[in-house]
């Protein structure tokens, strides 16, 4: 079967296993979506990220499972108890939305072990930040969480006075009269300030480093502006939903909050990915020195 189909089959593989792993996932999503912390787990799909990854290291993605051989037997053992062994604890881990979502990425994961074991060392480094998302921003949300509403809150304020609209910002609370009449009220709270999205970026980025060994310098610079981005996208969605609030009520605000940082955050870190990937590294550089050398080596022997 060739490297296209078999990343096929893992993705429909790991889909359907999910259902036995973690079948109140969608619901415990659909409950908690509006919380950005627990729903960080879904904010940017690992499905789509992978797929984004492996599409840029295509050729390199060939090579590895062409040369599979018979040494791999383990890890498809390994990858098979993984999701045997989620299937047997799913009563506990569907308890809650974190603990489920961690069993999606590691069905995903123990499917991938299973049908494409040399592809597991491209998967393994955004696995793991998948894993141990959940739980590790909230120390993050304690210590900046407030600090960043109020920037959050600093920047939206001066993006709709500039937009026109009449809003009236108290804090990091606002307040604006629809056009139907009906006052709508709201508060940039530290789950919207945009540290669960900073903190993924700055994760997947730190691990995409140790992955695939980027110039140090450009990605601690692509990391600031990452963050910098960051901070004025949440604040252009704070005024989208300012907007939809002004034009059709406050439902429009509340239905629109809980999908649209989702959407765009998604498109920014699936915009980054390529961005980082066409950067330079040591590897680069000298595969770039040993052409030139050999460039200037033949025009010599001419």
């Amino acid at each position: 079967m060739n490297v296209g189909l078999r990343l096929a089959a893992w993705v429909a593989t790991g889909t359907a296993l999910s259902a036995l792993t973690a079948p109140s996932f969608p619901t415990l999503v659909n409950q908690s979506i509006g919380d950005a912390f627990e729903g960080l787990v879904v904010a940017v799909p690992i499905v789509a990220l992978l797929t984004l990854v492996f599409a840029l290291r295509w050729k390199e993605l060939v090579k590895a499972v062409e040369a599979e051989g018979g040494h791999l037997l383990l890890l498809r053992a390994l990858g098979a108890s993984t999701v045997g062994l989620l299937v047997v604890v799913e009563p506990l881990t569907s308890q809650s939305l974190a603990s489920s979502g961690v069993s999606v990425v590691l069905t995903f994961y123990g499917a991938a072990l299973a049908l494409i074991p040399s592809a597991a060392r491209f998967i393994l480094p955004y696995a793991a930040v998948y894993a141990g998302a959940p739980g590790a921003p909230a120390v993050l949300l304690w210590a900046f969480g407030e600090p960043l509403a109020g920037l959050s809150s600093i920047l939206s304020a001066k993006l709709t006075a500039l937009a026109g609209f009449p809003v009236t910002w108290q804090g990091t609370e606002f307040t604006l009269v629809s056009k139907s009449g009906e006052v709508v009220s709201g508060a940039v709270t530290p789950g919207c300030s945009s540290i669960s999205s900073v903190t993924m970026f700055l994760g997947l980025l730190a691990l995409m480093q140790l992955d695939m060994k980027k110039d140090l310098l450009s990605t601690l610079k692509l990391a600031a502006v990452g963050v910098v981005a960051l901070m004025l996208l949440n604040s252009v969605r704070i005024l989208v939903l300012i907007w939809a609030g002004q034009e059709f009520g406050s439902g429009a605000l509340w239905g629109l909050h809980d999908w649209l940082g989702y959407a765009l955050f998604l498109g920014f870190f699936l915009a980054a990915l390529p961005v980082y990937a066409r950067m330079k590294g040591p590897m680069d550089r000298a595969r770039s020195a040993a052409g030139a050398t050999l460039a200037s080596d033949k025009q010599h022997q001419l």
